[in-house]
């Protein structure tokens, strides 16, 4: 994971990838999640930056978009609610590595993703 520590950033593509951001600023960055390993963003303040998927992250919201138009609106809302609840558990553990180490993540729920590590996204400067 490469890490970023009280970095600005000004007018740049941020690929979030498998990257760690603590304390940075970004002012008119495009922040780019293209469905690898999530991001750890800390204590980090955004100002004018635009947000955006590709990769698989686009053909995800891509496929739940499809199914919201294609009889499968409730699932979908759900889903995005489950989402806002943070009712989302951790990834199955990468190969070696058991449960307990995975912050202990179930292995049997039906959807899963490693949440990212936001703990504040100020409004503004």
């Amino acid at each position: 994971m490469t890490a970023h520590h009280d970095q600005r950033f000004d007018n740049v593509r941020i690929d979030l990838d498998g990257a760690a951001f603590h304390g940075c600023r970004f002012a008119g960055c495009e922040m780019v999640y293209s469905g690898g390993p999530p991001p750890e963003i800390t204590g980090c303040h955004f100002d004018d930056c635009t947000w955006s998927f590709g990769g698989s992250a686009a053909l995800t919201l891509g496929f739940l978009s499809a199914m919201h138009g294609g009889g499968f609106a409730e699932l979908v809302e759900r889903t995005f609610e489950m989402a806002r609840q943070g009712g989302f558990v951790a990834a199955p553990p990468p190969p070696g590595e058991t449960p307990e180490q995975n912050e202990g993540g179930k292995a049997d729920h039906p959807l899963m993703f490693r949440i990212p590590k936001v703990l504040k996204r100020p409004l503004g400067r």
